[in-house]
């Protein structure tokens, strides 16, 4: 089977500690080509991580017909700018999330996409993690019975005044940067959509980012809740609870390549922990959005998704102007 030729528009920090080295080991892909406005710093990562090609220009990548599909791991509000510029060189398309600054923004971008013919999906890698597969079949097996409420809990303290992370206009803050997956979770799990959210944001005093959000996602039923922060100690973590037992995930999204990542399941039987061995849920990613492509079918997860969740993330910053509880 031909194994699709990547290019990478940007050498981000992200891009290097996270995807870089299981994007060598996938079987459906590899990185071909990488570009950066910066000509030296593409030819140095192309140097050292054996990339085929490198570029002086994000447009140079796009231009090589060699290239099949493209992944966008830029600043967000660069999103649906190369999102459009991708698909109109026709290349295939794996951006990373949030795909665009807002719904509207998504919406349009997705449209360009699909009038060009190109896939197009957002780069929620947790969904492929192995330990999510297993969450996912536990809560639909019944195992912990009806889900009651959910709460993830994440956050990092990034003082930086130049990190993309905290530029407004680049779509920093807490909820486009690791918000999106507190929305994203309860969503996947309970396989519905809030009806209505409410919340209370902190704004950073020198920044003009959401330094601290909160909300309540009410699913009709089940409710879900997260704080999300950019000025805290790092933590991330996920508790889902139902009418018969709960799910512990302590590291939920940016789990360890090189270890074994586990969950916790309590239920009237008892408490047991659920070993998962190491796994690259960006390699298993890209080789499932390659096979996609290869095969000509629905990409795994819907680019639908993308505007669902965007939706919810945009009722969450209303909410917080408003002091309301806010529809999506």
């Amino acid at each position: 089977m031909k194994k699709l030729k990547i290019g990478v528009l940007g050498v981000s920090n992200h891009f290097v500690k996270r995807i870089v080295l299981p994007l060598q080991k996938t079987q459906n892909c590899y990185i071909y080509g990488i570009a950066s406005r910066n000509e030296e710093k593409a030819a140095f990562a192309s140097k050292q991580f054996n990339i085929p090609k490198y570029y002086n220009s994000y447009d140079e990548l796009l231009s090589d017909d060699d290239i099949d599909m493209v992944f966008i791991p830029l600043p967000n509000h660069l999103h649906a700018e190369w999102i459009k510029k991708s698909a109109e060189a026709r290349k295939h398309i794996l951006c990373e999330k949030p795909l665009c600054l807002n719904a509207g923004e998504a919406e349009e971008a997705i449209a360009y996409a699909e009038k060009k013919g190109v896939k197009l999906m957002e780069a929620f890698m947790y969904k492929f993690h192995p330990l999510w597969v297993h969450v996912k079949d536990i809560v639909r097996t019944n195992q912990i019975g009806k889900i009651t409420y959910l709460h993830t809990s994440f956050s990092y303290n990034n003082p930086s005044r130049t990190n993309i992370r905290n530029i407004k206009e680049y779509g920093g803050g807490a909820m486009m940067d690791i918000g999106c997956y507190a929305v994203s979770v309860p969503r996947f799990i309970l396989d519905s959509e809030p009806v209505k959210v409410v919340s209370l944001i902190s704004e950073h005093p020198g920044f003009g980012t959401d330094m601290l959000s909160t909300a309540i996602m009410d699913f009709g039923g089940a409710r879900a809740t997260f704080s999300v922060g950019t000025t805290s100690e790092p933590h991330q973590r996920v508790e889902i609870t139902g009418t018969a037992g709960k799910i512990s995930i302590p590291v939920p999204f940016n789990t360890f390549v090189d270890v074994k990542s586990s969950i916790t399941i309590t239920n009237n039987i008892g408490t047991r922990a659920v070993e998962f061995k190491p796994a690259d849920q960006y390699g298993i990613m890209f080789d499932a959005f390659a096979d996609a492509v290869i095969r000509d079918k629905e990409v795994p997860v819907s680019i639908d998704d993308a505007i669902k969740n965007q939706k919810v993330v945009d009722a969450v910053f209303r909410s917080a102007g408003t002091m309301n509880w806010e529809t999506p």
